[in-house]
Order: C-alpha cells, then sequence, then structure tokens
C-alpha cells in the first residue's frame, strides 16, 4: 500500500515538473534545457560539469551532449576549461542564460517557508531515498560532512581544502555527504529516516 507520504511526495513532483514543461514552452525551450539552466544555476564550481549533470538529471552522456550543444549554440551556457585540470569542461550560464532562467523561475516554484522541521523532514527524505538507491548526494554545502565553518564568515571544504564564499554554501555539491547518521520516525509512516 502507498504512504501518505509517498502520494504527497508524488502530486508535489507531478505538479512541478507541470510547471517546469510550461515555463520551458513559455521560453521556447525543452524541458530538459530548463532542467540544464536550473542545475548550472544552484550548482557550485565542483559540479558544474557535463557528466555531474547528466548524473542529476538522469541523463545518459549522449542525450546530455546534444541538449548542452543546442542551448550553447542558443547562447545559454559557455564551456570553459578547468584552471585546475586542463582536460576537464566547466559549464557557466551566460548572462543571456541566466536571464532567461531567471524569465521561467517567475513561474516555477511558489515561494515557501523554510521553517526548520520542513527542512529538516525533506532533507531525511531525499537522504534515506539517495543512500537506499546508492545516489550522488547533490545536497547544500552547508549540510555537508566536509564543509568547515571557520567563524567571521569564512568557510571551507574539507575534501578539497579551498576556501569557500558564503553564496557556494548555499549551493549544491556533487561530493555531497551528509554530515551525521542520525534516524528520526516519520509520523503517521513508521518509516525510519536519516536526520
Amino acid at each position: 500500500m502507498v504512504s501518505d507520504v509517498n502520494i504527497w511526495l508524488e502530486r508535489l513532483a507531478s505538479l512541478h515538473k507541470c510547471q517546469l514543461r510550461k515555463a520551458a514552452v513559455e521560453e521556447g525551450i525543452q524541458l530538459v534545457h530548463l532542467e540544464i539552466l536550473h542545475y548550472l544555476s544552484i550548482s557550485n564550481k565542483y559540479s558544474n560539469t557535463a557528466q555531474a549533470m547528466s548524473e542529476y538529471l538522469g541523463q545518459s552522456k549522449g542525450s546530455m551532449s546534444q541538449s548542452l550543444k543546442y542551448i550553447e549554440e542558443a547562447g545559454h551556457i559557455e564551456r570553459r576549461r578547468c584552471k585546475k585540470d586542463g582536460r576537464m569542461q566547466r559549464i557557466y550560464l551566460t548572462p543571456e542564460g541566466r536571464a532567461c532562467y531567471q524569465r521561467m523561475e517567475q513561474s516555477l516554484l511558489p515561494v515557501l517557508p523554510g521553517d526548520e522541521k520542513t527542512v529538516h523532514t525533506l532533507k531525511a527524505l531525499l537522504m534515506n531515498w539517495q543512500e537506499r538507491n546508492s545516489l550522488k548526494g547533490f545536497g547544500q554545502c552547508k549540510s555537508c560532512q566536509y564543509s568547515q565553518a571557520l567563524g567571521g564568515g569564512k568557510f571551507r571544504c574539507d575534501l578539497t581544502g579551498e576556501a569557500l564564499l558564503q553564496s557556494d554554501i548555499q549551493k549544491i555539491c556533487y561530493e555531497h555527504v551528509f554530515a551525521g547518521n542520525h534516524v528520526v520516525r516519520i509520523e503517521n509512516t513508521g518509516q525510519s529516516l536519516p536526520e
């Protein structure tokens, strides 16, 4: 039997997908192109690669390559060689791509309160789902075991040893690992979820 939580999550996911499609159609692009623009708007400097996007969006390498080519030709993204590893290409939104995404973003999600209980429950559900299916984290840096607050508004990633900006810790990361491994019970489901 399907739990109440699953029903509401499914409906939220379905509604979100419908809104995404509508926003993409209004802008004259495909849903996958909007998803790429969205991903680039929320990903950090370690996660803006074609491989990371493929995993995040559940797309094949070939499909992702075609989509990236299309939106690059449309002027929404640009590729740059990584300064640390010249073999790797990083992908960035262009000013046109950022403007396009911001126009579409207006019709995407309602402004929701970010109360701690709701955020905690959603994180626990996500963590459980990812762990059970061996999926990459893609969580916000601030919730990662590698994120270290140094005080004075300074942060560091212990995985890379690099300094992070306040804006960096709000973004999602390909290398994210949830800090801690506590379990919380979600009411009415009897299901144990990591905290």
